[in-house]
């Protein structure tokens, strides 16, 4: 059947490719020819979407670009700036750390000063000990050489008394022994 069906409802929009004909012009058209123009109207319509989608890719493109050409100079800055941050941070650090150093070294050599100073001290008091205990092990050594001199006299006068005693024992069996004879 031909002619457009009077039930369908129209999308919105769907009646513009149909706008400028009239009611006859209409009725007298097939329902090849009537999705035909919908068709033509419809590739239209697209062609025309793609041409404004490509002026706003495009805008938004050169904004974009004008954006980063501002943008970047910006950010070259901060990252000079950030470098230059990063610099006087570091400087100070190192600064920090070689008076660090130099009030550790000149301590240290405090320290050795004072220690050298106490060597003499030191050597001192060790030649004190030694001598004490020299003078310790000496009266000692005195002490036991005279307690032993002692012992070795009582020995020698024991074995002294011990040899007269046997002696006189023996001539007494002798003078006994010739009585008896």
């Amino acid at each position: 059947s031909s002619g457009i069906n009077a039930e369908w409802p129209l999308r919105p929009g769907g009646e513009k490719p149909f706008e400028g004909l009239t009611e006859e012009e209409l009725l007298n058209m097939t329902e090849e020819d009537l999705l035909a123009r919908g068709l033509d109207h419809m590739s239209k319509e697209k062609s025309d979407l793609q041409q404004k989608m490509k002026q706003v890719e495009k805008r938004l493109d050169y904004f974009t670009r004008a954006q980063r050409l501002v943008e970047i100079p910006k950010l070259k800055k901060e990252w000079e700036k950030a470098k230059e941050d990063d610099k006087v941070w570091w400087e100070q650090k190192e600064n920090e750390r070689i008076e660090m150093t130099i009030k550790k070294r000149e301590q240290e050599i405090s320290t050795r000063q004072r220690l050298l100073r106490m060597v003499d001290d030191k050597k001192m008091f060790e030649a004190t000990v030694l001598e004490a205990k020299e003078a310790a092990f000496n009266s000692e050594l005195e002490r036991f050489e005279s307690e032993l001199e002692q012992i070795r006299a009582q020995r020698k006068e024991a074995k002294k008394l011990e040899i007269l005693k046997k002696l006189a024992e023996d001539r007494k069996k002798e003078e006994l022994a010739r009585a008896a004879e």
